[in-house]
């Protein structure tokens, strides 16, 4: 249930007062099984396929799933693992088909339309659901149905990908170091390597509004009006707010009241971020809703290997605390789509092997902010040191 200030009420009881989840309380998990299989659905899209490879790689056979029969068949025959067909539209079809599966990595956008059935699906069929989104109205809905995902045994992670679990994972680690945080900054350079699938989904869900967290509630505040300086390793650079899925999933990370998340942009993007909002608010009308669809189609499928291995993503996190001290760190990462794919893997693995917490989860709470130091091409610099401290940068030898 959505409260009247736009946060949801009814939570779980295990939740303290400041959002997080107390461990040990979240109920007891279900008795140990003999394994079901991995179930990656929407595994012939661009980001699908990548996992459906990485997963494969790390002997997981998995069961591709999606609605095109020959598509999903041909890809299945190529990695030599099992598939299925299923549609969205059909819930009690969706729910027989996650039957005898223990987790499924939820790959098929926009998230915002098809998230819902495959959430209420895994509940029904009480199979562990990831998904790949950075749809902040997907984690609204997995987080509305913590409760329910307690009382099943199963965990909801949305966000088993580079957004969120890159920036959660940088969240807990500087509210870890300045306990009793009261705002938490992040700050992302801009990618230019976008899917068809991402750039259909983010400009569906353009809007004149951007979400925050301000004293433990989510706020709108018109896009553009907030702005800040982040330094990416090459100087301080210009970023304006956005809306992000931390302002929900970082909050129950880490308890911090005030989060607020921002993107490097060009100053003319700052400038005509208003009217390029309310141009996307007018192309999710149903009449241009067709107009939108071709626009997408018309880009590539997704970036090619070589511009992907170029790409270096860095995040920075900062949180201050009441009496103006702040923890500082950047995190630099593999692109996008290629940390999404071992992210959600890696996450997949573990649930597999027994290692989850039911209801809804971020991964740094289940998983700590150290998991995404296994990603291989993650490195983390800490920009202030403590006194204790005699190194800048931390990482961990990549876990095969």
């Amino acid at each position: 249930m959505i409260g009247e200030d736009g946060d949801f009420t009814g939570m779980s009881s295990d939740r303290n007062d400041r959002g997080r989840r107390t461990r040990g309380k979240a109920g007891p998990k279900p008795r140990r099984r003999a394994p079901r299989p991995l179930m990656i659905y929407g595994s012939t899209g661009f980001t699908g396929r990548l996992i459906a490879q990485r997963a494969v790689e790390v002997g997981l056979a998995p069961v591709l799933a999606g609605r095109d029969e020959d598509r999903v068949r041909l890809q299945a025959e190529f990695l030599g693992t099992s598939w299925r067909t299923v549609s969205l539209d059909s819930i009690e079809a969706l729910t027989e088909a996650l039957s005898d599966i223990e987790a499924v990595v939820h790959a098929a956008g926009p998230f915002v339309a098809t998230a819902p059935p495959m959430l209420e699906a895994c509940l029904r069929a009480k199979t562990h659901y990831l998904d790949v989104s950075g749809e902040l109205p997907v984690f609204r809905e997995a987080f509305g149905r913590d409760s329910e995902a307690v009382r099943a045994g199963v965990m909801l992670m949305p966000g088993a990908a580079w957004s969120v679990a890159a920036t959660d994972c940088l969240a807990a680690h500087v509210a870890a170091r300045l306990p009793g945080a009261k705002y938490l900054r992040l700050g992302m350079t801009q990618s230019r390597l976008y899917s068809r699938g991402t750039a259909r989904s983010a400009f569906g869900l353009m809007s004149s509004d951007v979400v925050i967290r301000r004293n433990g509630r989510l706020t709108p505040v018109p896009i553009g009006r907030m702005e800040r300086d982040f330094d990416f390793g090459e100087g301080e650079r210009t970023s304006m707010a956005l809306s992000w899925p931390d302002a929900l999933s970082a909050y129950h990370t880490t308890g911090i009241p005030n989060i607020e998340a921002y993107m490097e942009v060009g100053a003319a993007a700052r400038v005509l971020a208003p009217l390029t909002a309310r141009i996307g608010e007018a192309f999710q009308l149903p009449v241009l809703r067709p107009l939108l669809r071709l626009g997408a189609a018309a880009l590539p499928e997704g970036p090619a290997e070589a511009a992907r291995k170029l790409a270096q993503p860095v995040i920075v996190a900062e949180a201050e605390d009441a009496w103006r001290r702040v923890s500082r760190a950047r995190l630099r990462t593999a692109d996008g789509y290629d940390f999404t794919a071992l992210a959600a893997v890696a996450i997949a693995e573990r649930v597999i092997g027994g290692d989850f917490e039911p209801g809804y989860q971020t991964p740094a709470r289940v998983y700590g902010a150290d998991f995404v130091l296994r990603i291989e091409g993650t490195t983390r610099i800490d920009l202030d040191l403590r006194a204790d401290e005699k190194t800048r940068g931390t990482s961990l030898p990549q876990i095969a």
